[in-house]
């Protein structure tokens, strides 16, 4: 099991981990972070194809990308062919290295618009989606996929040839049903037999965090790579820590306190200077708690934090209390 180069397209990774798609999280600073740490690709968040496609810009700015955190793929969802492959016209546009559609998300908003998972009870649909996004662009498309709508379905399989049939150039796999959301542990015998036979790249995600747990996924046949959502949250150095482990066999020791706050200061910084002081504390509320999870003191710094943070000297004076 060694780490290695892998290609969606006509584009190389330096790396197969992967940082996962997360909705409302990993925008522009935090995939810059994710980058610095070592991973060899960063999404933006999940984004609306119907907005996208009737021009909205709040939608669009969700699409700003620097050149230090390049290549990245910007995910969007959609119910429809036609909505779905005018806003991959926009991605591109805009300047995106790789398009995602999203055939995972279980949040019920996203299936009353027979989006996410929603689509994958719904194979003639996808092919339509996926094709018609393909003709669209002259970059490489991939799918995020969950192995089905309950723990007792595997629909991967038949997904992935479907995803191959239309030009589709990589899948990636959250090895749980939408059912289940983030709880419970990866099915690793669904997510083994919708990659056994594969001739693009597959990579697993869900549920991975350490060595171990990339190494269950990593040890099966015809896994391409692995994607880490959560578990790099706050623990940029995932990325590193596992291509030494799985390179040169050494295990690195987990980020201290002082490098966590290392990356919360850069954090901070980043947002600031993305959104304005202000907004960028706001936005910074939904991840704090990962830096500071394993304190004695978090939910009081948290709590001043969401309170009480509005400007860069305020954040400043925090830490001093940490």
């Amino acid at each position: 099991m060694k780490i290695k180069k892998i290609n969606i397209g006509d584009i190389e990774l330096d790396n197969n981990i992967i940082l996962a798609p997360m909705a409302g999280i990993t925008d522009l600073p935090l995939r810059c972070l994710a980058k610095s740490g070592g991973a060899g690709l960063v999404y933006t968040e999940m984004m609306s194809a119907k907005a996208l496609a009737r021009g909205d810009e709040k939608t669009k700015k969700l699409l700003k990308i620097a050149d230090n955190e390049r290549p990245v793929a910007a995910q969007i969802f959609g119910g429809d062919a036609y909505s779905v492959s005018e806003a991959s016209k926009v991605v591109r546009d805009e300047g995106a290295d790789i398009i995602d559609i999203n055939l995972g998300c279980p949040a019920k908003k996203i299936a009353k618009a027979g989006a996410g998972a929603e689509l994958l009870t719904n194979e003639k649909l996808v092919s339509e989606i996926l094709e018609s996004v393909v003709r669209s662009v002259d970059i490489p498309v991939t799918i995020k996929i969950r192995t089905g709508l309950l723990p007792s379905q595997n629909m991967a399989p038949e997904i992935v040839k479907i995803a191959q049939n239309c030009g589709i150039k990589m899948v990636a796999i959250h090895a749980r049903s939408a059912s289940q959301g983030h709880s419970g542990s990866p099915d690793l015998k669904s997510f083994a037999a919708a990659c056994y036979n594969a001739n693009i790249p597959v990579v697993a995600n869900g549920g991975i965090v350490d060595e171990k747990t990339a190494a269950d996924f990593l040890q099966l046949p015809n896994c391409a790579g692995i994607m880490i959502g959560r578990g790099a949250l706050g623990n940029y150095s995932i990325f590193k820590r596992l291509k030494e482990f799985f390179n040169e066999g050494k295990k690195l020791s987990l980020p201290l306190k002082e490098e966590k706050m290392e990356w919360l200061k850069k954090h901070a910084q980043y947002s600031a200077e993305h959104y304005g002081e202000k907004k960028g504390f706001i936005v910074m509320r939904k991840v704090v708690h990962y830096y500071i999870k394993d304190l004695p003191n978090a939910a009081k710094i948290r709590d001043m934090f969401n309170k009480k943070v509005v400007t860069l000297s305020d954040f400043n004076e925090l830490i001093k209390l940490i």
